[in-house]
């Protein structure tokens, strides 16, 4: 990737009617090895029914059907910067620590977080940063600037990966889940698109049926479980289910037709 900002696409707004020829999306349904030209990991894509796609890439196989989970990890553990920057500046550099080799402009999309001082946290997006040997110094360029200054090796920093860059199908209730892929992923190093928004389909289990299974929340594996059931489970709620909310049903349930869901 090159060094930028994640951009958003509406399709199909243009004006206050819709155009004769409508644009096509059929390049949500595809996977590639190959990074597309257009999109770089992090961009959203709004479709005019609502449905909302993230650009990502897979870390492992990701099923269709099932939630797949955030597996990035932070850059290296909590540090502090090398180098004083200056109220105004966009750039850090994160003293070595611990980490793998990074590749110039891998960050992008990613995020960082700076402690200079109390009630003074500054939070920034990572539009870039400069090829890195492993265990080595990171320099990182921010999407705002600095409104609070920071001293070498003194201020904290913690960096993130950009979330939509290691990507698989639900297999922990403690991993977060991204969203339902588009279509099925075979394997590891795949670039494809995340729904997180909008109508969808989502394995439900037996309990998303009647009153009670309305609400959902992802199961450890994406599928989907009825909050009632969470929330009836106390403190003997299966390890397999998790506390985040998925969305709700609308047209049928797992008793049959269905369900279609909205993905909140």
């Amino acid at each position: 990737m090159a060094k930028g900002k994640a951009k958003v696409n509406y399709l199909g707004r243009s004006g206050v009617v819709m155009p004769q020829t409508v644009p096509s999306w059929d390049f949500i349904y595809e996977t590639s090895t190959v990074k597309s030209e257009k999109y770089d990991i992090g961009d959203r894509v709004v479709l005019p029914d609502g449905r909302e796609f993230y650009y990502g890439k897979s870390s492992a196989e990701c099923a269709s059907g099932q939630a797949c989970e955030y597996v990035a990890t932070g850059v290296q553990s909590v540090g502090v910067v090398l180098n004083s920057q200056a109220i105004g500046d966009k750039v850090l550099t994160l003293t070595g620590g611990t980490h793998d080799a990074i590749a110039k402009d891998e960050l992008r999309g990613g995020f960082c977080v700076t402690w200079p001082a109390a009630k003074k946290d500054q939070f920034r997006g990572i539009i870039g940063n400069d090829a890195s040997a492993e265990d080595a110094d990171i320099k990182i360029y921010l999407d705002g600037k600095l409104t609070v200054a920071v001293v070498a090796a003194t201020t904290a920093v913690e960096a993130y990966q950009n979330p939509f860059a290691s990507l698989r199908t639900g297999s922990d209730a403690s991993l977060a889940k991204a969203g339902v892929p588009a279509v099925y992923v075979s394997a590891a190093s795949m670039y494809f698109w995340v729904q997180t928004g909008g109508f969808s389909f989502v394995a439900p289990q037996s309990t998303v049926i009647g009153n009670e299974g309305v609400g959902c929340m992802y199961r450890h594996d994406g599928s989907l479980e009825a909050v009632q059931t969470v929330i009836a489970g106390g403190a003997t709620t299966p390890a397999y289910d998790s506390t985040q909310y998925a969305g709700h049903r609308v047209i049928g349930s797992y008793s049959g037709n269905g369900p279609l869901f909205l993905l909140k």
